[in-house]
Parts: structure tokens; sequence; C-alpha cells
């Protein structure tokens, strides 16, 4: 018996770390980030990937953020450093960036700024912008050498095609290519390079996604994906199409054979129960739980590459940076509070009202986020483009759970629909922050 029982420990022993349920991190920009459905008709790729998966063996982690470039996740005390303290060996990780990286049309912001400090020029603050064949493949290899130094399989899938359309075809710049006058700047090139010199598997989402748009039309497309007010955004059937190549590349990749036994094509029944419970999240009246009603209201903020005066504000240097499409993560006002050691609270609504000054092309986003790492974040509000000089009254009724000992951070992340030139005068202007919910008996 002592002998059976000694065999019986030894083999549990043996079973490798990596047995146990393992996670596939996603990294990437707004195309695959989360979004609550009562704040905004986007729905990024990343929340539907979850469904393709054997939930027993595998669990998403979708840490797309809105307005990341490859530069900016790696940068950020948030992100990058917060998905390496989720990981853990046997995971695995995809990689997708390109969108925000584009935004100084293929040149290297740190480079630009450079010229323009020696015209005397004013330089641009938005930090997002990389060089695809320089800046863009060394933050690749980072996420790629950082997460095999952990043994995680780093898998680089290049970008979703922006819905830029010509005589029915995808454009060089939905495709991510910003060649021009035989200067070579395509993204998704200098990816599928770096997957070749490191041995990463590579998925062409580029090319599929293209392939996709192209086979349905340009008049579907927008009626049906990219239903969202602009060419790059998804909404939910936009989203759930993009999942599901996702998964297609992934079965038919033979450099991730280890991956395809846990990658599965639901019933439509499991899918659509699936995608309705994704948009049911955040609609409910108010949990369960039993508390003690409250209301605060927080007038004390912290600023992130913002000045203000009063309760008005701007960037830093006063100019909003031209061609911005979506939030910038490391610029924002952010308030805070925390719970109770022992007991939790719930949120059950959010006042603020906001106005936007000098002109109508300014955007926010609310999100929340927990601790000092900003962890779980979720955008609960979206105005884009906020009628000039007129208040509104942002209203949110989402219930939110804040775990005993825990803090809740909430941030107000604007940027300016510039017309391709850097605006100036142009403010963001808050009301009283009022919280009501209820503390957790």
């Amino acid at each position: 018996m002592r002998k059976w029982l000694l065999l019986a420990v030894c083999a549990m022993l043996l079973v490798p770390a990596h047995a146990a349920k393992r996670k596939v991190h996603t990294i990437g920009d707004s195309t695959m980030s989360s979004y609550q459905p009562a704040a905004t008709p986007k729905r990024g790729w990343g929340m539907y990937l979850q469904a393709f998966f054997n939930a027993d063996s595998i669990e998403v982690n979708n840490r797309g953020k809105s307005g990341a470039s490859s530069r900016t996740f790696y940068e950020t005390d948030n992100l990058w450093p917060s998905v390496k303290k989720q990981m853990s060996a046997g995971d695995y990780l995809i990689i997708q960036f390109a969108h925000n990286d584009e935004k100084c049309k293929g040149e290297d912001v740190l480079v630009q700024n450079a010229k323009l400090r020696a015209e005397g020029k004013d330089t641009i603050t938005d930090m997002r912008g990389t060089e695809p064949n320089t800046t863009y493949k060394d933050y690749l290899r980072k996420y790629v050498n950082e997460a095999r130094e952990m043994d995680v399989t780093p898998i680089l899938m290049s970008p979703v095609c922006r819905a830029y359309f010509n005589d029915g075809k995808i454009n060089a710049e939905g495709r991510h290519d910003l060649s021009k006058d035989s200067i070579d700047k395509n993204y998704v090139r200098c990816m599928q390079e770096v997957a070749e010199e490191l041995n990463v598997p590579f998925l062409n989402m580029t090319s599929r996604s293209a392939e996709q748009f192209e086979t349905m039309g340009q008049e579907y497309c927008m009626e049906h994906y990219f239903n969202c007010g602009d060419k790059t955004h998804t909404g939910q059937e936009g989203g759930m199409t993009v999942a599901h190549m996702t998964y297609r590349l992934i079965a038919n990749s033979a450099d991730l054979v280890e991956l395809h036994h846990l990658v599965s094509l639901p019933p439509v029944e499991k899918y659509a129960a699936y995608v309705r419970n994704i948009e049911e999240q955040g609609r409910q009246a108010a949990f369960e739980a039993k508390g003690k009603p409250f209301a605060k209201t927080l007038t004390t903020a912290k600023l992130q590459n913002l000045k203000a005066s009063k309760q008005t504000y701007m960037p830093a240097d006063g100019l909003w940076p031209a061609g911005e499409i979506d939030e910038v993560a490391n610029r924002y006002i952010e308030y805070m509070l925390p719970a109770d050691k022992k007991k939790g609270f719930v949120i059950e609504t959010i006042y603020l009202p906001v106005r936007g000054k000098g002109g109508d092309g300014m955007n926010i986003h609310i999100n929340y986020g927990f601790g000092e790492q900003f962890r779980n974040v979720t955008t609960i509000y979206e105005n884009t483009a906020l009628p000039k000089n007129q208040w509104i009254e942002v209203k949110i009724a989402q219930p939110i759970l804040v775990p005993a000992g825990e803090k809740i951070h909430i941030r107000v992340l604007p940027w300016y629909d510039s017309n391709g030139r850097p605006q100036k005068g142009k403010k963001l202007e808050l009301g009283e922050l009022k919280i009501t919910g209820k503390k957790l008996l």
C-alpha cells in the first residue's frame, strides 16, 4: 500500500506546472480591447476570443488597450509590466500593434522631434509613433524576448485592416503599408521579418482580414463590421468576425500544434449565448448583495500630461496633437476611492458634468481600473465630439464591485479631433465627480 501511495505522490510531483489551466494573453490596441456594451458600440475582437478556447484549459486575458502603440504599451507602468506579472510558464502571448505606431506616418516621433527642435519648431507631444524598420521592430523584439525569458510562447499577429477601400479593394494604407516614393514603411512586412528572425509563430491577420472585407464588400463592411463611426473600430459583428478569423489562423498554423487541441469552433447556440452574456454585462440594475447606501463627491484629482486651471484642462504644452483618433493612455485626470480593509463596496452610479470649450472636436473616455497599476481597465463611457461650450451631464449606471482592501481609480482621458493640425485654445472642463453606491455589510 505504501509503495502505491509513494508512486502516486511521485506522479503528482512530475506533472509539469503548466498542466494546470493556462492563459492566452493578448496585448494590442483599441481594435482588440474590451468595452462595456452600455458605454459604446465598439467591440474589440479580444472580447470574443475566449469562446473559441476550452475554458477548462485556457483562460483568455485580454489586455488590449485603447490608444496604445508598441512603444507606449511597453513604456507605461500599468500595461506591459502588469501583464508580465500575470504571465506564467506555459502561457501564450498574442502581440498585435501598428495602428497607433503609425501616428507619425511611419516616422519615429523621437527622430521627428529632434528635427523639429533643430528647426526651432514645437515638438510633438504624442509619443506613440514608431518607424517600422527600426523602433517598431525593436519593441516587438522586447515583447518576444521577455516573454520567452518567462517560458511564455510569443505569437506575432499582424494588425487588422482598416476599412480603407479603393475600387472595392483595401488600399496600402488600410493594410498598414505607408511606403511612399520608394521609402519602405510596411509594418506588416517588418513584423513578419521579426517573426522569421526570432523564429516566432506569425499570423497574418492583415492579409486574412483584407480578404474577408473585400469578399463582403465595402457597403456590407461599413454597415455591419465598422458601424462605430470610423474605419478602424469594429462593432459586435466585426469584433466577432475578427475573433473567428483569429481562431482559424491559430487552427491552421503549423507552428502552434500544441495549441490546436485547445481551440475549436463552438456550436452556434453556445457562441450566441457567450455573446449574449457579454452584451448583458454591465446592464444589471444592481448587485443582489445587501449594503448601506452612500454618496461621495470626489474633488481631488491626479493629472498626467495635462495642466489645470481650476476644473479646466489642456495638454501641458497647450497643444492638442494632430492625428489623434483615440485615447492616449498616459494623458488623463484621475480620481481614486479606496475600500475598507475588511468590507468592499458597489458603485451604482457615476455623475460627471463635462464640457468642451473652444471647439466641438473634444472627445473623452471614462475608464476605471484597480490599484496603482490600474489593473482590469474597463471603458465605461465614450463621447466623441462633445458639442462646443455645452455642458453634458454624464450619468453612468453600471454597478462596479470594489473588493475589500482595493482601490478603484477612475480616469477621464481626453483627446481632440484636430483635423490634421495641432490645436490651441481647446479645453476640457469638468464639474464635480459624484458617486453613489452601497457599502457591503
